[in-house]
């Protein structure tokens, strides 16, 4: 066994209440006990405090003992200069709130809190170990045999916050401490509710947390979390996947050197695949693609539950096969860059204050930072790139055909009175492709191709040979290459979609068709409505003697020039 360590303390930022949890603990008196070193202290007449563990953000850990049956506990104190603030120390309670409704053995226990005597407190159980970030860092990358009942323990844990109404919203490997029990070296106890979020009735919540605000560890943060969206349990699906990227790889998936530029990661760059960052790891294309589905974009696209990604986890090696995972269409924002001057990992950023606010952040080391409206600025700037890419159509375009025509200045002639019915262009046909031959000796991948609503061909760019149907629940086969293959996706009345694909592994993609626009006949395309002005038809006047013949009036001559382009066209 190392030697032991405490649980890290929670450098949170900002901590939700909610229905159900205890009335709000009152701000301890104005002459509160010195807690700068409370050992030798007795609190309330029954923790003796042995020692110093170690200090966070919001107070310090002690070793302490029951002086009644002596058992050792952790007793988590929150600093003298926080516990005059009742907002602080509730939310310095919620974790202790938080945890103590999970009865799950991989959870914490918390077994006390008090804020009589001067000194906010909860007491919680001594563990002695490491956290998982201390493991990798000393040992390495992980093999599977290792990570799997780590991963499973950790699914168990946050099922059982989650059927709380509970969302833990900064897991992270230094969230999960690794102790001994009985001959297992691996047992996992999750920490550190400090910024959960307990669901149900938002009235309880008393302004501590709100849509709009950002929590949890820029490395481990959800796309919807990165955008200050309100969470709900799939952010720490995607937290865990990003911890079964980094035991299993040694490192996280997204790294940057600001915080923004690991958010914008998030939200704007796929994953690199776990096996092209590390090759020699143990990991099989069932492992790799339940990390990948984990950190999906689209929460809807993800583990629907940690039972279900649990389940994904036990199935590895059984002949199940590799789960679906998606290729998603990621919008980005433009080229202009905003810079963020200062380094920070776990925030809490007010959206919608430009100038004033505040927030916390902290790294993986529970160092904390605090820094003011600037990053609300540069969250705004991403979010205002969105809004101004999504709204303010002021109507469809007009084009030129769209235009009034111009009223001609000789009389129209009249129709012929036997007209000769126009016959309609042929539409020409398109060739009947042809099914694409594979080469029975080389290495297959099997590709789910989806279009909703519609069936189309899957054709070879090149030569527009067919490899099969869209839809197709088995799937279509490929040629197994490290190159990049363009396909087109064909279905009648829809326009063609051109995909590139690299097949170098099973893979799911996504996509929709347009509908092909045919103008109908004999009906003008919707424009702005003209006004009509009807003119009375003036009589006749009797013509003088000898009248001078009328000059013919010369045409107008319209001209359009042909550099001139519909900008939507796209022409």
């Amino acid at each position: 066994m190392t030697e032991s360590k405490q649980p890290p303390v929670s450098g949170a930022t900002v901590v939700a209440t909610d229905a159900g949890a205890p009335p709000p603990v009152q701000a301890a008196p104005s002459t509160p006990v010195p807690t700068d070193d409370l050992v030798g202290t007795v609190l309330a007449d029954r923790y003796r405090i042995l020692k110093r563990l170690g200090e966070g953000g919001m107070g310090t850990v002690y070793l302490a003992e029951h002086t009644t049956i002596r058992k050792k506990l952790a007793v988590k104190v929150l600093a003298p200069e926080y516990a005059q603030k009742s907002d602080l120390v509730d939310r310095f309670l919620q974790e202790a709130r938080a945890a103590s409704m999970i009865s799950q053995e991989n959870v914490v226990e918390i077994t006390d809190f008090d804020a009589s005597g001067g000194v906010v407190f909860f007491v919680m159980e001594f563990l002695e170990g490491e956290d998982l970030s201390d493991t990798v860092k000393r040992e390495g990358p992980l093999p599977w045999a290792r990570v799997k009942p780590i991963m499973l323990q950790i699914c168990r844990a946050l099922q059982a916050a989650h059927d709380r109404g509970i969302i833990h919203r900064d897991m992270k490997p230094e969230n999960c401490y690794r102790i001994k029990r009985g001959k297992n070296e691996d047992f996992i106890k999750v920490l550190d509710f400090g910024i959960a979020k307990v669901t149900g009735d938002e009235g309880g919540d008393k302004g501590l947390t709100r849509t709009g605000m950002i929590f949890g560890t820029p490395e481990y943060m959800s796309p919807e979390q990165a955008r200050g969206e309100r969470p709900d349990h799939r952010v720490d699906v995607y937290a865990v996947g990003v911890i079964m990227y980094e035991l299993l790889t040694g490192r996280v998936p997204f790294t940057a050197d600001t915080f923004m530029g690991i958010l914008t990661k998030h939200m704007f760059e796929p994953p690199p695949a776990p096996t092209s960052v590390n090759p020699n790891a143990d990991i099989t294309p069932e492992i790799e693609a339940i990390i990948l589905k984990a950190l999906q974009k689209d929460k809807e696209l993800r583990f629907q539950s940690m039972d279900e990604m649990a389940a994904a986890i036990e199935a590895v090696g059984t002949g199940a096969g590799p789960v679906d995972v998606v290729s998603e269409n990621i919008a980005r924002p433009s080229d202009g860059r905003t810079e963020f001057v200062g380094g920070a990992a776990s925030a809490a950023i007010p959206v919608g204050q430009t100038g004033t606010g505040e927030f916390e952040v902290s790294r993986s080391s529970n160092r904390k930072w605090v820094f003011g409206g600037l990053a609300a600025v540069a969250v705004l700037a991403i979010g205002g790139f969105v809004v101004a890419n999504m709204g303010g159509d002021d109507g469809p375009p007009v084009e030129a055909n769209d235009a009034p025509a111009p009223e001609p200045s000789t009389p129209t002639p009249p129709p012929s009175p036997d007209p000769q019915p126009v016959q309609p262009e042929p539409v020409p046909t398109e060739p009947t492709p042809t099914v694409k031959a594979l080469d029975p000796a080389k290495e297959k991948v099997r590709f789910k191709i989806l279009t909703p609503g519609v069936d189309a061909d899957i054709l070879d760019a090149r030569d527009l040979g067919i490899y099969g149907k869209t839809n197709d629940p088995n799937g279509v086969e490929f040629e197994k290459s490290e190159d990049e293959l363009k396909l087109i996706l064909r279905a009648p009345g829809y326009e063609d979609l051109e995909l590139s694909i690299v097949p170098d592994r099973d893979k799911t993609y996504k996509r929709r068709l347009k509908k092909r626009r045919t103008p109908r006949p004999g009906k003008k395309k919707k424009g702005k409505k003209q006004s009509t002005v009807v003119k009375p038809v003036p009589l006749p006047k009797t013509p003088k003697k000898d009248p001078k013949p009328d000059k013919p009036k010369p045409k107008k001559v319209h001209h359009t020039s042909s550099d001139l382009k519909d900008p939507f066209g796209g022409g």
